[in-house]
């Protein structure tokens, strides 16, 4: 009987052996995981990923009947610090006339830099149209939206960044203050080489290093076990607008997953329970 090649590929191999887990390659982990031999959190979150309980469904409804994200939105900007000793107030961003479609076409992720200055109204611009506060416009002054949409409007990701060639800045991790668009500086002995150490992209070169922040609080008490899955596509989609906003500024980025999540979070004194670092991207000028 004819074998049809399709149906055969690494994925259709089970190893039965037991033996030796720990030296196994993907290729066989895999099969070993599907057998039940090695424990993944991965397939652990894949198979659960939209498993609702009777809690979950209460609290949407009353999030949802309540209106409460809008009260919990309005106060948000009075959680920020404007302490002039620690606090850098952005300069007014640019004005940005740029094709959507050349810069979709245009963007890579490139990993090496040139070692040149960023100037601040960049940074402005690039923080304020990526992740910032929209200006209100006529008639809502009291509407509150932002440049990237949020699982029930509760944005529970905030961003650090790392700055380490900025002009007229001190290197070191701020806080993205975006009702104020403003940076609170956090640390000054946080390092970019050993952040991504294990990398191998430019730290040395790079302008600005972005660190995401979520803290789960901010929408478990909605979304219960869905809450992760909405700050990972939230942080996707940040992440997108920062990299498009980066092209169009003439900037270079690149996403890294591969970061020292332990010491991010000591630097950063999170706890690593509510608050956790879940991604970064780098951004520097093309050699």
């Amino acid at each position: 009987m004819p074998v049809n090649k399709g149906y055969v590929n690494l994925h259709s191999l089970i190893y039965d052996d037991r033996s030796n887990i720990a030296n196994l390659s993907n290729e066989k982990l895999y099969s070993s995981v599907l057998n039940g031999y090695v424990h993944s959190n991965a397939f652990d979150y894949l198979l659960n990923v939209n498993s609702i309980r009777l809690s979950d469904i209460r609290s949407l409804g009353f999030f949802n009947e309540s209106g409460i994200a809008n009260k919990m939105n309005d106060i948000r900007g009075k959680e920020e610090l404007i302490d002039h000793k620690h606090v850098f107030h952005l300069p007014k961003p640019k004005k940005l006339k740029a094709n959507l479609v050349e810069i979709l076409e245009n963007r890579q992720s490139i990993r090496n830099y040139a070692e040149q200055r960023m100037e601040q109204k960049e940074l402005s611009t690039l923080l304020k149209y990526a992740i910032g506060i929209k200006d209100s416009k006529k008639g809502r002054e009291n509407s509150i939206h932002r440049y990237y949409s949020s699982g029930g409007a509760l944005y529970p990701i905030s961003v650090f960044v790392y700055i380490h060639n900025v002009e007229y800045m001190k290197n070191g991790v701020y806080l993205y203050q975006p009702y104020s668009h403003s940076l609170l500086l956090k640390t000054t002995h946080f390092t970019g080489k050993e952040f991504l150490a294990d990398n191998v992209l430019d730290t040395q070169n790079c302008n600005i290093i972005l660190l995401f922040h979520y803290e789960i609080n901010r929408n478990y008490l909605k979304y219960g076990e869905l809450s992760l899955l909405l700050a990972l596509i939230e942080a996707g989609i940040m992440a997108q607008n920062i990299h498009l906003l980066a092209n169009a500024l003439h900037y270079s980025s690149c996403d890294a997953a591969g970061f020292n999540k332990r010491y991010a979070e000591e630097q950063l004194q999170l706890d690593g329970i509510n608050s956790h670092i879940i991604h970064s991207l780098i951004i520097g000028k093309e050699r």
